[in-house]
């Protein structure tokens, strides 16, 4: 006859399971500073990137508008010659010097008066533009790369789609247009507003590079990047849309996958789509799927719940 094993104490059982416990969450502790980690890489390496077409956008505006006041500083030394010309051609007892006079004449002859007081104010115009050119790309960097902390504090998503845009924009500009239709009456959303300008910004980078993937393989035209934003009862709704060539059937279900990408070498990591799941879905508790027509385009939707939501990550 065997004996049964003798029973596990209650006691021990607990033990384990409290080790067990502490072992979970010192795992999920782990997985959240990892996760938080791969975001803030993957934000810097996002910003890198948009460096150099940033600067580009910055240097075209600063081009025109140093020859334009290259162009007018060489007009006001034109025009001060030609003042103190005729300033000497008249004594201080307002007779005329002959010899002067001829020589402002001259002088005159030599300086097209009436083409500059139309050229001058026209370059100082194009300056200003230029300048203020350059403060809003400033300014959308800025807004764009300002950190967040982690804090969830109510959020203008329209604002934060135009910005994004703005930064970008060397991105698409040589690939599409990008036409807006944002809901004017768009609630805040409550969230982490960095990190939902991460995922605007690689969905809009996304859809350029599917566009742009269309035109090397023989489409013509210049593409479309369509940008929407509503309020769905107590979500909102933003969709950005693309006409490139769509997504294949067979790699649909691996979209969201971590390090799964289509793109040539250099162009994509695979972890912008993962990433922008994870920030929507986890930290946001929203959702975020997409529909796609082969030969016609993709648009992904972002939902998202207007007053955030505390089961998200902090």
């Amino acid at each position: 006859m065997t004996s049964s094993p003798a029973p596990v104490p209650l006691a021990a059982e607990l033990e384990d399971l409290e080790i067990w416990q502490r072992a979970l969450a010192a795992a999920h502790g782990q997985l959240q500073r990892s996760q938080a980690t791969l975001m803030q890489a993957h934000k810097l390496e996002a910003i890198g990137q948009l460096a150099a077409g940033v600067a580009h956008e910055i240097n075209t505006p600063v081009q025109y508008i140093s020859d334009n006041v290259a162009y007018v500083a060489a007009a006001f030394t034109s025009i001060g010659e030609l003042v103190r010309t005729c300033a000497a051609a008249i004594g201080a007892d307002g007779a005329v010097d002959a010899a002067a006079l001829g020589a402002a004449r001259a002088a005159s002859a030599a300086v097209d008066v009436q083409q500059l007081l139309i050229e001058i104010p026209r370059a100082l115009t194009e300056s200003l533009e230029g300048l203020e050119r350059v403060a809003s790309i400033v300014a959308a960097l800025r807004s764009f790369s300002h950190p967040s902390r982690g804090r969830r504090e109510p959020f203008d998503l329209n604002h934060g789609l135009l910005t994004t845009i703005a930064v970008a924009r060397n991105e698409w500009r040589y690939v599409a247009e990008v036409a807006t239709d944002l809901d004017p009456a768009l609630p805040p959303v409550v969230g982490i507003r960095d990190e939902l300008g991460q995922v605007f910004l690689n969905l809009i980078v996304n859809a350029a590079h599917a566009i742009a993937e269309a035109t090397e393989r023989g489409r013509p035209g210049r593409g479309v990047i369509a940008i929407s934003s509503r309020q769905v009862r107590d979500q909102v709704t933003i969709r950005i849309s693309d006409t490139g060539d769509g997504i294949p059937d067979e790699i649909r279900d691996r979209v969201f996958e971590p390090f799964f990408t289509t793109k040539a070498l250099g162009r994509g990591t695979g972890q912008g789509l993962a990433l922008t799941r994870s920030v929507v879905v986890e930290r946001h508790a929203g959702a975020i799927t997409f529909e796609s027509t082969c030969g016609t385009g993709t648009t992904f939707i972002v939902t998202l719940p207007i007053g955030g939501s505390a089961g998200g990550s902090p």
